[in-house]
């Protein structure tokens, strides 16, 4: 049931090289991410019919990976990974991080059903787009990476170059759990 994601170090590292070499980045959210992707039939699946359809002593298979099974993170990301290194998308995995994938001119990294893709032109970025559409994956594109994960990243206007990473919500959480939310 393990999925892999990507490594925040390595999130970090391409955000740093976006704004040092001047790249450009989008963000992908996959629509219905975990129904995309086809079950193996090693993977039977059986769920009661819905109120409505139920039928004595019938079951329903599934054919696609439903959120809150345990096996759809993997399945999922396997479905994408294939994709992705498809021959017509062309990215390749990285020894490194199983979830950085790379083209002579795309960088994409994937946290479960979103991606952050950089690329030296949009116009790079956008013909992969394409190249992902023709292989079956249906996605939203967002225009930058201000939000990745409940992190807000915004590029500092002080001509130093630096980005700022806020995670608003888990600073909260902890302030919270160790009971200081009455601290300045």
């Amino acid at each position: 049931t393990y999925a892999p994601v990507v490594s925040w170090t390595t999130v970090r590292l391409l955000l740093i090289l976006s704004v040092v070499l001047g790249l450009a980045t989008k963000q992908v959210d996959y629509t219905a991410a975990f129904v995309q992707a086809p079950l193996n039939e090693t993977e039977q699946v059986f769920v009661e019919m819905p109120k409505g359809f139920k039928r004595t002593g019938k079951v329903l298979k599934l054919n696609r990976a439903l959120y809150g099974l345990r096996q759809s993170p993997r399945t999922w990301f396997e479905h994408l990974k294939a994709k992705l290194t498809s021959d017509g998308v062309g990215f390749e995995q990285s020894p490194n991080d199983p979830c950085l994938f790379y083209t002579k001119d795309v960088i994409c990294v994937v946290y479960v059903d979103d991606c952050l893709f950089f690329s030296p032109s949009d116009a790079a970025i956008e013909d992969t787009f394409d190249r992902m559409r023709e292989s079956g994956l249906d996605f939203n594109v967002e225009e930058d990476v201000a939000g990745f994960l409940g992190v807000l990243i915004t590029a500092k206007n002080d001509g130093t170059g630096a980005i700022e990473l806020i995670q608003t919500g888990l600073i909260d959480h902890i302030i919270t759990a160790m009971g200081l939310d009455d601290a300045n």
